[in-house]
């Protein structure tokens, strides 16, 4: 496209924009934008309906890379029935060395990124040309910045506004507009941990400004909300700083027709201090059924906005999409490597990056949303407990929506490495010398340590790979009780059990050493559960030692060709419908009409290897 007639779209849609907007508030007719669903917040209305947002992000250059062709990227999301992107503001870009992406949107070529501040006459920008002046806004990128969401708007897609992103290494900030280095205001002398923060009321200033400048000038639309900012818990992003920009967003809209939604991206599964003026919270890389679970009695949407570093298998990211949308999340959005400059339609396969995405990743989605969206699911919560086994047993995940005696949303998938479960190994030890012992545990996520009934090990919270210690004086040859609890957070886990002494060199504890708690034989008991509470359990087992590397595979039994389940459901007495659907494909496996006197329900699912989807109705 070329710029004049980039430019007169631009202003032309814009101009569209407002003058609906002014024509329907003179009428006296709300147009309102993106909401919570008044009859169930934990869902989103749009443009008078229902909605679930799905999608298929590029690498959120689309604004900020004057290469990106964002028109081929919105027909595809278009023609694959997707109704969700993001982009990020301009306020941060990447290096094309960032996080090995093959040709990364977010790293425009010299001169050629859009950012919302104007270039100064000053040259000594670090990646080529001028440096920024903080204080003048560069309107081709605003206008660029409307045309997006316009072209959105015109295929009912909503733009996540991403406002800010941290500095994840040095190169990242060295490059940053908002680096004193990088512009002629002297603003942003400061180390890159404290750019969002409150310690720098120059800085916070700037921020304001840009959030209230994009706020305004996207206030016309009804198809954007805002995240604060991208994966907040890394480089120093403060809680109070983000719920300034939040002020921010609330008091510039205070004086505009329009209230847009606000997204917060934060750590943890838990939120535990909720802002009363975000309305989405956002997971990255979690178990998005869990993070809803955990925050469910907030009433609003969760949503899990991006993924990514579990390779390029469809399975993956497909199976993390239904987990979300059936767990009782509301928005979804895959990181797609396959949109790139040269490649905006999503045809590129060639990349080496940390993720997936293609064309037929894109038609799975649209399975999902379209299954979902043939509910009536603002009447629907979820419910697991509707599922009272699922044979063979160990092998599937369940997950239910459901209205109870009307309608069930049912997913079941196997199990994986990236599932997250917890293991108790019990059992005793028996050293050979009387010493001080040092048992040491290796984890990834959280751990606890019983010896002789003692709590050796309490380390019991999410981390980060590291070995923890605990002494205790033994004696040779009688039995000390051993029990060790951990869980599994997703994506890959370890969990080893150590030993050493005076006389003994640091070594897994060998199952020489170990008595199961029958008392015969040699290794530990370990009992496998679904939850971190240790309720749900799943497998039952004998394990020589505990030395495990789940990265590299599921500690549950796998199988190689399609076979059905059994699944026992709880249901009211009525007649219903049942309609086995492939998630891969969307066709119907099978259907079946049953009348059931209430209670428990036996139901046997077409044969199947990854997933498939139930949907259940009752008839009337």
């Amino acid at each position: 496209m070329s710029t004049t007639k980039f430019h007169i779209m631009s202003q032309r849609w814009a101009a569209t924009a407002l003058a609906l907007l002014a024509a329907c508030a003179q009428a006296g007719v709300a147009v309102p934008p993106l909401s919570l669903h008044p009859d169930n917040p934990h869902y989103f209305r749009f443009r008078g309906r229902p909605a679930i947002l799905i999608g298929s992000g590029e690498h959120y250059g689309a604004v900020l890379n004057r290469d990106f062709d964002y028109l081929p990227y919105l027909d595809e999301l278009h023609s694959k029935g997707l109704n969700h992107t993001r982009t990020f503001s301009g306020t941060y870009r990447e290096v094309p060395s960032s996080f090995g992406i093959t040709e990364n949107t977010l790293a425009p070529k010299p001169s050629r990124y859009l950012a919302p501040w104007a270039r100064s006459a000053t040259p000594g920008y670090l990646d080529g040309g001028n440096k920024f002046d903080l204080g003048r806004w560069d309107e081709d990128y605003f206008r660029r910045l409307r045309d997006f969401v316009a072209e959105a708007d015109r295929r009912d897609i909503v733009v996540e506004i991403n406002l800010f992103c941290p500095l994840y290494d040095e190169g990242l900030w060295q490059v940053n507009a908002m680096n004193a280095t990088n512009n002629v205001n002297g603003v942003g002398r400061c180390p890159r941990d404290e750019v969002y923060t409150l310690k720098h009321p120059d800085l916070t200033a700037v921020q304001k400004a840009v959030t209230q400048r994009i706020v305004e000038v996207l206030n016309p639309f009804d198809n954007v909300y805002y995240e604060v900012c991208n994966e907040a818990w890394i480089g120093g992003v403060t809680l109070s700083w983000q719920n300034e920009i939040v002020a921010t967003i609330q008091e510039t809209e205070s004086s505009l027709p329009r209230r847009h939604l606000i997204a917060l991206n934060l750590a943890g599964l838990r939120i535990t201090d909720p802002n009363p003026a975000v309305s989405i919270y956002n997971f990255h890389h979690a178990a998005p059924a869990e993070a809803v679970a955990a925050n469910y009695a907030l009433n609003r949407v969760i949503g899990d906005n991006e993924t990514g570093f579990r390779g390029r298998d469809n399975l993956a990211y497909r199976t993390e999409a239904w987990d979300c949308i059936i767990g009782g999340g509301a928005l979804f959005s895959s990181l797609d490597y396959s949109f790139t400059t040269g490649h905006p339609d999503g045809s590129f396969l060639d990349y080496q990056s940390p993720g997936g995405g293609n064309a037929a990743l894109r038609k799975q989605l649209r399975v999902l949303k379209e299954f979902i969206h043939g509910f009536d699911f603002v009447r629907f919560s979820p419910n697991d407990a509707v599922i009272k086994s699922c044979t063979p047993a160990g092998l599937r995940v369940t997950r239910v929506l459901a209205d109870r005696g009307r309608a069930y949303a049912i997913y079941v998938r196997a199990r994986t490495d990236a599932d997250r479960f917890s293991v108790r190994w019990t059992g005793a030890v028996t050293p050979q010398h009387d010493e001080t012992f040092t048992f040491h545990t290796i984890s990834n996520d959280g751990v606890r340590l019983w010896v002789n009934g003692q709590l050796l090990i309490d380390n019991p919270r999410d981390h980060p790979l590291v070995e923890d210690q605990g002494k205790m004086e033994l004696r040779a040859e009688q039995k000390a009780t051993l029990r060790m609890e951990c869980y599994q957070a997703g994506h890959g886990s370890i969990a080893r059990l150590l030993w050493s002494s005076p006389s003994l060199e640091k070594a897994v504890v060998p199952a020489s050493q170990l008595t199961p708690p029958s008392g015969q034989g040699a290794g530990v008991g370990a009992e496998y559960f679904a939850d971190r509470r240790m309720k749900d359990p799943l497998l039952a087992r004998h394990d020589a030692t505990v030395d495990f590397d789940w990265s590299k595979g599921t500690p549950f039994p796998t199988c190689d060709r399609p076979v059905p389940v059994e699944l026992k459901v709880e249901l009211p007495a009525g007649d219903y419908r049942a309609e086995w659907v492939d998630p891969i494909t969307g066709k119907k496996m099978r259907q079946e009409r049953f009348r059931h006197s209430g209670g428990e329900c036996r139901l046997s699912s077409p044969a199947f290897l990854e997933d498939v989807a139930l949907k259940l109705t009752a008839r009337r």
